[in-house]
Parts: C-alpha cells; sequence; structure tokens
C-alpha cells in the first residue's frame, strides 16, 4: 500500500513562476479559450512548474520527469483526485476514474485480471471482426467515392469492439444515438468556470437536462448488458463485476457501484483508443514516408494475412508510428490531481490543498527531451532513443498504480486496427478548413469533423481465424494545424 512521505524541504522553497492573470477570475480567460495552447504557453513561457489561478483554485502545471515521477509515483498517496475530478462523478459517478483509497482499490483489483497482457490477446477476433465489418461498408462507401466522418467511425468502431469484447454484448444498433450521447459526456465533464456549472442539478437548465438524458441512456445500456449477462452468462469483465464485492463490507456490489463502473469502462475505454485511431491515421495520412514505411512493414510481416496477437507483435514500425501519435496527441492531456499536503516539486513549494495539472501533451512538446517536438517522427521509439530518455518524459498512459488499466489492451487495438486499415485502404483529407485542437474537453478530440475520402487498395487481404497467444504539423503555441487534403496519398 503506498503511504503519504514527509515533504521534501530543502534549504529554502520558493513560489513556482508563474502568469499574473485576471483579477477574481486570474487564468480562466486564456483557459476556456484554447485550453491546449494556454498550457503549453506556459511550459514555454514561465517553465516546467507554473503557479496560476483558476478562478478560485490555485493551481500548479508539473511537466518535468522528477516532478511528474514524484506526483504519480514517488508520493502519489499525497496527490489525489481533488476538486477538478468532480464534473467527471456527474456523469459516471464513483468509479475507477473519480474514486481514491481502498474504495478505489478494491474495484481496480476486482477488474484487473480481464486487462493483463495474457488475457487482452482474447479480445483479438473481436477487433478483427468488428474492423472487417467496417472496412466492408467503407468499400461500399469507397465505390461511390463518399467520404467518411474518421471520428465517428473510429468512435463506432471501437465502442463496438469493447462491448462484444468485455461484455459479450453487441450495442452495435445503438451506436449512432450512443455517439451522440458520448459527444454530450465529454462535453459536461470539463470544468469551463461557467455559472451554470455552479447551479443545483435540480434547476432545468439546458446542462442539467443533457446530464438527466445521458443517465436515462446509460442506465438502459447497462440494464441491457445485465440482462444479457444473466440469460447467456458470457462476458468476462460483467462476469468480474457481478461477483465483486466490496471491499468494506464483503457484500457484494450494489446496482449503482456497478453501474458507475460500468459507464467508466464503457465512456472511458473507447473515446480514448478512438481519438488515438483517428489521431495516428490522419498522422500517417499527412507523411508520405511514413505510409511508404508503414506499407513496406504490414507487406512484409503479414504477408496479406489479417493479423493476430502473434503477428501484431512483430509490427515494430507500426507500434513507433502508434507511439509517435500517443506523444503529438496523447487522447487524455491532462491529469488533474489535489496536494492533500505540503510538498515540494522542482525547489517549488505546493502548498495542501492546490491543485496539480500534470499535461502529457505539454510534457510530449517538452523542448528539454523532445528534439523539434512540433515535428511527427517515429524514429523517437526506437529501442535505443527510448532507453536514452527520461522515463517520466512520456506517459500517455500515466504512471504508478494508477496507471489507465486498459493500457495493453488499447496499444493491441490501436496497432491491429492501423494495420488493418492500411491493408486495405489509403485515407486522403477532403479540402476544408485546417484541424486543431485546444477546446476543454476531457479528451484531444480534433476541433473539426475529420472527413476523408477513401481510396480502396488493389488486393484484399485473405482473412484467417486469429490466433491468439499466452499528422500533421502542429503551430508551436497550440494544437495542430492540419491542412485538409494536406499529403496522404
Amino acid at each position: 500500500m503506498n503511504t503519504l512521505t514527509a515533504t521534501r524541504t530543502p534549504a529554502t522553497t520558493r513560489t513556482a513562476p508563474g502568469p499574473k492573470g485576471a483579477p477574481v477570475l486570474g487564468s480562466l480567460g486564456p483557459w476556456r479559450r484554447n485550453t491546449a495552447e494556454f498550457l503549453l504557453g506556459l511550459q514555454r513561457d514561465h517553465g516546467e512548474l507554473v503557479r496560476m489561478r483558476l478562478g478560485p483554485m490555485t493551481v500548479h502545471q508539473a511537466t518535468s520527469p522528477d516532478s511528474v515521477r514524484r506526483v504519480l509515483v514517488e508520493n502519489n498517496a499525497n496527490y489525489v483526485r481533488g476538486p477538478l475530478y468532480e464534473q467527471f462523478g456527474v456523469v459516471m459517478g464513483k468509479g475507477l476514474l473519480t474514486t481514491d483509497g481502498e474504495f478505489w482499490r478494491g474495484h481496480r483489483r476486482a477488474v484487473q485480471p480481464v486487462f493483463l497482457k495474457n488475457a487482452v490477446t482474447d479480445i483479438v477476433p473481436n477487433i478483427v471482426e468488428a474492423t472487417n465489418e467496417m472496412l466492408d461498408e467503407w468499400e461500399a462507401r469507397a465505390a461511390r467515392d463518399e467520404p467518411v466522418d474518421l471520428m465517428a467511425e473510429m468512435l463506432r468502431l471501437t465502442l463496438v469492439t469493447l462491448s462484444r469484447s468485455l461484455f459479450a454484448y453487441d450495442i452495435k444498433p445503438d451506436s449512432p444515438a450512443l455517439k451522440r450521447i458520448v459527444d454530450d459526456v465529454v462535453e459536461v465533464m470539463f470544468r469551463r468556470g461557467t455559472p451554470s456549472e455552479m447551479l443545483p442539478s435540480w434547476l432545468p437548465t439546458a446542462r442539467n437536462r443533457k446530464i438527466a438524458n445521458i443517465h436515462q441512456v446509460f442506465d438502459k445500456v447497462v440494464a441491457d448488458v445485465r440482462e444479457n449477462y444473466a440469460r447467456t452468462g458470457e462476458g468476462p469483465l460483467i462476469a468480474l463485476m457481478e461477483q465483486a464485492e466490496d471491499p468494506a463490507t464483503g457484500e457484494p456490489w450494489t446496482d449503482r457501484q456497478l453501474r458507475d463502473e460500468l459507464l467508466t469502462i464503457y465512456l472511458a475505454g473507447h473515446e480514448t483508443t478512438a481519438v488515438s485511431l483517428c489521431w495516428t491515421l490522419l498522422s500517417i495520412a499527412n507523411h508520405p514516408q511514413v505510409q511508404e514505411e508503414l506499407d513496406e512493414e504490414i507487406g512484409r510481416e503479414l504477408g496479406g494475412a489479417t493479423p493476430d496477437a502473434d503477428s501484431a507483435a512483430g509490427l515494430t514500425y507500426t507500434r513507433m508510428v502508434v507511439d509517435e501519435s500517443l506523444r503529438m496527441y496523447p487522447p487524455i492531456w491532462i491529469f488533474p490531481r489535489a496536494a492533500v499536503g505540503a510538498d515540494t516539486l522542482d525547489g517549488y513549494e505546493i502548498e495542501a490543498g492546490s491543485s496539480i495539472l500534470l499535461s502529457p501533451l505539454a510534457s510530449h512538446h517538452n523542448p528539454r527531451h523532445w528534439d523539434n517536438p512540433v515535428a511527427f517522427d517515429p524514429y523517437r521509439f526506437t529501442p535505443q532513443a527510448v532507453r536514452e530518455r527520461p522515463r517520466m518524459a512520456y506517459f500517455p498512459f500515466g504512471a504508478g498504480p494508477r496507471q489507465c488499466v486498459g493500457n495493453a489492451m488499447a496499444l493491441l487495438e490501436l496497432r491491429i486496427i492501423v494495420a488493418m486499415i492500411n491493408q486495405r485502404f489509403k485515407l486522403n483529407l477532403v479540402p476544408g478548413a485546417a484541424l486543431g485542437y485546444g477546446s476543454p474537453v476531457i479528451s484531444l478530440r480534433p476541433l473539426r469533423d475529420v472527413m476523408v475520402r477513401l481510396r480502396s487498395r488493389e488486393h484484399k487481404p485473405h482473412t484467417v481465424t486469429p490466433v491468439t497467444s499466452d499528422a500533421t504539423t502542429a503551430s508551436p503555441t497550440g494544437g495542430p494545424t492540419c491542412p485538409h487534403g494536406a499529403g496522404g496519398a
């Protein structure tokens, strides 16, 4: 068990530098206008440990590998979810993402077995099946020269894959409506500092009506998943949840506990993978040399066959492309924490009760550890380059005891889907306005719809039954600008 360690107190402590901000509001204005640009600018203008005010809250952004390690690993018991996570609970309730202490540890232990590396290979047939279903639909759309909304397609694909893999439940018929609901979830879970966030939940505001609708839709999904398990006895994760016990009482999980955990897995599990897929495919399309090297490896390693767990492990360049995409566009780009007790990070005082922002986006663009950080370069992730870099310069899934429980599953899914799409299609961005990111939402989604045209390859790979085994250029001050139609043959 992790215990809170004593405060590190050097001979002298200092208050970290940072923006002065406006009276009362502090830096809420630039935070609201473009959160990503604001956080990247803090690092550029003030350094790796920055102090600011967001309304009444004192907040520190920490981006050095040492401070990230201190918060997530060395003294993680001192840094809890805190007030910046309160909005998550509005939708997800008390689940893995929103809780701390023994409650969180008990729930983590209950679901952990299905996410272990030797267990996640069981989902490969579901990844392959759902991806082939999507690609078959794309063949018809390519024949009609009909563009597709890439973000919407990836959300649908990852939602179907997750639901079939973990719950043995086919959510596909409901996915269009759920996509709209997930968009609403993403919107309401991120604090913007608006007056409507402060109003009581019983007031019939537009925001509260949206939250009520989210609960209504997902309550039905949870009921359907549980009914399906009661009827079939299938679904590895729902089986663990139905059999789990409360660590404090020894009683089975309540209906509310099970619902909250199901919602957490559904929402966090598919949204982040979909965002990663979207940015990875955009980066490949916008870099012909990356596309060429990817094609060569996929052809050499797979020989026209559908990837399985073993062959996916041999796609080393594909893995490097995925890793670089996760560096450039980490899907969860802000990890908020609150300091229980005082501490010192990078020689600066951290007051008890203040909030900490760890931003993989800012850390992954830190020029002290990444040469030309706005360039997309998969060779940053050769084994030698990884060894030479500080461990906490790169943490797309977090680190320490609270590292994302589904990271092994996500990485396997990303490699297989990227390979399968590239076997059958090349993507061309539809000409239009530049893409970017920066809106204050929980995942690093593109700010606009991502419309792509599909160019079908000459030869469709032959499908085999999988055998399981034991960009984009970027602006220096904010999100990437990805001109539609630039590159991507």
